[in-house]
């Protein structure tokens, strides 16, 4: 079926989308968190219930697949490789830092603090480790105009017929909010997100909103096909829940996409002000990172 796809970025988009050096505060501050919200646990949030045995069938995939890619440096690669030849987008990366976290999805808490909702995946496995099913990585993210995030792993929160029921309460402003994903199998993008406050229900929405309102957020490359650029902090989880690295990603998600995409996720430290190709991405094209700017150009 054909389906839009976003990101972390995730992370988009992964994101997954998503998967993300230090900045200035301020900047930090207007993508949703600070420095002190890196080096130290995100927020807890508490189960209400545990999670039953699920089949097994990814009912994130509308947020598509992250594919981590590998940089070759231009002065190290092929001699047909001629430099900047023709700039096609320069980007400031720091104006759309985490940028995916604050889309137009949200609620209000009863102090007027305001909510943004959005999707994400993070880069290992709940238990630290890597061999695990791609929806395991998944995670809403609520982040407040004050600056908190936190993050509410998927699989956890969701409820299904018989076999899955799952909630997270997140508490905000001394208020309780209870997460829930009510499944739709047959449609995952269809599946209903639901937030619950003190005064009833905060938010009730799909998949596919949060999916489309993150990938708003991204910034249009026209390269052999269309696709949103997202910047942000890798995600990491454990035991203990996730956090943010201070390793910075650059996510490259088609768009639009068919249902359970390929979004493709580069390490920004790879990409240098010689400039740096990513040959398994897309052929003829290179990336330079320098002062903060990202030029994307045919090579």
């Amino acid at each position: 079926m054909k389906n839009l796809t976003k990101v972390a970025a995730a992370g988009l988009l992964s994101l997954n989308f998503a998967s993300y050096a230090s900045a200035e505060s301020g900047v930090l501050n207007d993508a949703g968190f600070s420095l002190e919200g890196i080096e130290v646990p995100a927020v807890a949030v508490a189960a209400d219930s545990g999670a039953g045995q699920v089949p097994d069938v990814d009912l994130f995939r509308y947020f598509g697949y992250g594919q981590e890619l590998k940089a070759v440096e231009l002065e190290q690669a092929n001699k047909s490789f001629k430099g900047v030849a023709d700039v096609i987008v320069s980007v400031d990366l720091a104006s759309i830092k985490n940028a995916y976290l604050k889309p137009n999805i949200t609620f209000t808490t009863g102090a007027g603090t305001k909510v943004y909702v959005s999707g994400t995946k993070a880069a290992n496995c709940p238990d630290g480790g890597n061999s695990c099913a791609d929806k395991e990585k998944f995670f809403l993210v609520l982040t407040t105009d004050k600056g908190q995030s936190f993050f509410v792993r998927a699989m956890e929160i969701l409820n299904w017929g018989i076999f899955m029921s799952g909630s997270k309460t997140v508490t905000i402003d001394g208020e309780k909010f209870v997460v829930k994903v009510q499944a739709n199998a047959s449609t995952p993008e269809n599946s209903k997100l639901e937030i619950k406050g003190p005064r009833g229900m905060a938010l009730s929405t799909s998949l596919k909103a949060v999916g489309d309102a993150v990938a708003a957020k991204g910034v249009n490359v026209q390269l052999s096909k269309t696709y949103k650029l997202a910047y942000g902090n890798e995600i990491v989880q454990g035991p203990q829940g996730a956090k943010f690295t201070e390793k910075m990603l650059v996510l490259m998600i088609p768009f639009p996409v068919v249902d359970a995409s390929t979004y493709y996720i580069f390490d920004a430290s790879d990409i240098k002000p010689a400039g740096a190709a990513f040959p398994s991405f897309e052929k003829g094209y290179g990336f330079k990172l320098q002062n903060g700017k990202l030029d994307v150009y045919r090579i």
